[in-house]
């Protein structure tokens, strides 16, 4: 993964609403956008929003289901991101103690 899709996955990642979304769709295979609607105390439209970056990332996946979407996790991409972050942390040599880099 390069550094452009690592900054937008981690964006997409970057709010509690969108890594409450990942939690409910890590543990199952798919979920029904209502579902989703109903698991979070948000406004659907706001879900909605959510949901959109989520796709745009390329972290969620939907697909049309009757009248709604269903959605699912597309677990290479944060298997990438977890690869792309963990290189970072590993070349990180760390800041002194004394702050003098």
């Amino acid at each position: 993964m390069d550094d452009t899709m690592t900054a937008i996955v981690a964006k997409a990642l970057g709010h509690p609403a969108r890594l409450q979304i990942i939690r409910l769709l890590a543990v199952q295979t798919e979920c029904r956008g209502a579902d989703v609607f109903s698991e979070l105390p948000l406004a659907q439209s706001t879900i909605s929003e959510h949901l959109r970056l989520l796709r745009e990332a390329g972290v969620v996946m939907s697909r049309p289901e009757g009248r709604g979407m269903a959605y699912c996790l597309a677990p290479t991409v944060l298997d990438d991101f977890i690869v792309a972050i963990s290189g970072l942390a590993s070349a990180a040599t760390g800041c002194r103690r004394d702050g003098q880099g």
